[in-house]
């Protein structure tokens, strides 16, 4: 490869909040080789999506999601220290706000990049 582009799930500018959330999804990129190492990203939404109300409850339903897939064994995501903060998150029932999700999220993106291109 002689190079390619980007895109990291941020807009132009960083903020710690944003607009009321009717869904809360957490987002994990992963380089599947099964198909030609392309990379894709594992959207794992909160169940309830009618109100802006409980975004706490409702990060719980998306990490639910999340560890369920990472833990069934057969998941090509990458267990980046990224993930290992998601599942401390789990393990402790803690919502951090969802600048913090975001942050492990493009963390995580990262560090699939870097693994991905060490191993090359």
């Amino acid at each position: 490869m002689s190079g390619f582009g980007d895109f990291l799930t941020v807009g132009d500018e960083y903020s710690e909040t944003g607009g009321p959330a009717y869904a809360i999804a957490i987002h994990l990129t992963y380089i599947d080789p099964e198909q030609d190492e392309a990379m894709f990203v594992r959207h794992f939404l909160s169940r309830r999506q009618d109100t802006p109300t409980d975004p706490a409850g409702k990060f719980a339903e998306a990490l639910e999601a999340m560890i369920a897939v990472l833990d069934n064994g057969e998941s090509p995501i990458l267990e980046s220290n990224a993930v290992g903060e998601f599942r401390q998150l789990h393990r402790d029932r803690h919502y951090p706000g969802l600048g913090y999700v975001k942050k492990l999220s493009m963390q995580h993106h990262i560090e699939t990049l870097a693994q991905y291109f060490e191993e090359q």
